[in-house]
């Protein structure tokens, strides 16, 4: 037969990365099992601190998770270990990006407070915000966005620091003659 006509040989191909595909999955496997044994065994509201107990379950999960696919592949005690330890460095990863963020989202807020400030706005952080709602202080909050009857609303859009309202909102001012002024996060109007 003429090897000439045949088509070229393919270059074999890439075995599939079994050891990075599971040290990806045992600790997602494991804080997803420790969510769910978390709020099977105690409930919607654990007592203490929900967070360390959470991790405590996807540890023990994340053991289970390391034996079994330490029986399956070689380096048995590397796979438990990891498989009990990866939760708590998933943890730290994400806590230690949120920390080196910080600064960022700090530097960030400040600039739109200044940029606020420029524009000549009389309430440019939250606080001063609330303050002005609680001495219902009509000169810092301006006309009322909403007038029902004896009650007079105002909304803050912004600017937020980086740990002031988790959600794309707004903080209702709420006045009334007869109550307390109060503030809550609504959903922007």
């Amino acid at each position: 037969m003429d090897e000439s006509l045949l088509p070229p040989a393919e270059k074999p191909g890439r075995p599939f990365p079994w050891r990075t595909s599971l040290a990806l999955f045992v600790p997602a496997a494991a804080l997803a099992a420790g969510t769910g044994l978390q709020r099977w065994l105690e409930g919607p509201q654990p007592q203490g601190d929900a967070v360390l107990h959470w991790l405590y379950w996807s540890g023990g999960s994340g053991l289970a998770i390391g034996i079994v696919v330490g029986m399956l592949r070689r380096a048995r005690l590397a796979w438990i270990a990891w498989g009990y330890l990866s939760p708590f460095a998933a943890a730290a990863l994400v806590w230690l990006a949120t920390e080196a963020a910080r600064p960022v989202r700090e530097y960030l807020a400040d600039r739109r407070e200044a940029d606020c400030r420029a524009e000549g706005r009389k309430l440019c952080t939250l606080r001063e915000f609330e303050q002005a709602c609680a001495r219902r202080d009509r000169s810092l909050l301006g006309e009322p966005a909403q007038q029902v009857n004896e009650i007079r609303r105002w909304y803050y859009r912004g600017p937020f620091r980086p740990e002031q309202i988790p959600f794309r909102g707004a903080v209702l001012c709420s006045i009334s003659a007869s109550a307390r002024p109060t503030t809550m996060a609504v959903a922007d109007p």
